[in-house]
């Protein structure tokens, strides 16, 4: 592992130091202090993200060469459990910025549509957050012929009956929200709970069937509408491996 001088040596090679970020905000011809302020935290902001994105790809470059998640933990010194939701948490930054059209390398193309019609399935219905029951009904709208949607009719589960019992428990209000939706807690922790179980799998993207086991891993009201219609994870899986395995995936 890098030690702190090491660290400070790498970044010394590369000429990224203080000074030198300083130098070069105030010779981009911002013209006030205020200005400069803004262009500092754009400046933090595109560091933090590029320094997620290093991560990410060693903590990939890790898996890829058969480390474990207790093995990459003690690397960050955190537990099993942490390295995986920090590893997850790469993909809620992701999800949040899909509206800038930034962060979809992980998804799928049907569930980059998911997700983004959650947000047009929560404005329809005036909520002020997407849930777990709009990713639900996104799967539903977006998902003709995938197999998270085969899998939900391979167990029996009646579309009509989800639809109903989450417009039950989350009516639709009659004032319409304005501006960006942002995604609730428990529709976060069915993209992490995705993510992880895309790498359960061992695939390299996250899939409108991956994010059908985010779902019922994550509970929330989506979770809990599917666990009444019969599809939890234990039953839901199964199907979910055979149906992508005859896909030839």
């Amino acid at each position: 592992m890098l030690t702190t001088w090491r660290v400070k040596r790498t970044l010394t090679s590369m000429r990224l130091d203080l000074p030198q970020l300083i130098a070069a905000i105030e010779a981009d011809d911002t013209p006030g202090p205020l200005d400069r302020v803004g262009a500092a935290a754009a400046l933090k902001d595109r560091m933090e993200h590029m320094g997620d994105e290093l991560l990410d790809h060693f903590v990939k470059a890790a898996r890829d060469e058969g480390c474990s998640w207790n093995q990459i933990g003690t690397a960050l010194g955190v537990t099993r459990q942490a390295a995986q939701q920090r590893h997850g948490g790469v993909l809620g930054r992701l999800v949040e910025g899909l509206r800038s059209g930034l962060g979809f390398q992980r998804f799928s193309p049907r569930a980059r549509a998911v997700v983004i019609a959650a947000q047009t399935v929560a404005r329809d219905r005036s909520h002020d957050r997407v849930g777990t029951e709009h990713v639900v009904l996104a799967l539903y709208e977006t998902g003709s012929g995938d197999p998270a949607v085969a899998a939900l009719d391979q167990l029996g589960v009646d579309r009509a009956a989800v639809e109903a019992a989450i417009a039950e428990a989350h009516p639709d209000r009659p004032a319409r929200p304005r501006g960006h939706l942002r995604f609730g807690d428990d529709a976060k922790t069915a993209l992490e709970e995705a993510l992880a179980a895309a790498v359960d799998l061992g695939h390299d993207h996250i899939g409108s069937e991956h994010l059908l086991l985010g779902l019922t891993a994550a509970g929330g009201l989506g979770g809990r509408v599917l666990a009444a219609e019969g599809a939890t994870a234990d039953a839901l899986r199964p199907v979910l491996v055979t149906l992508i395995a005859g896909r030839g995936r």
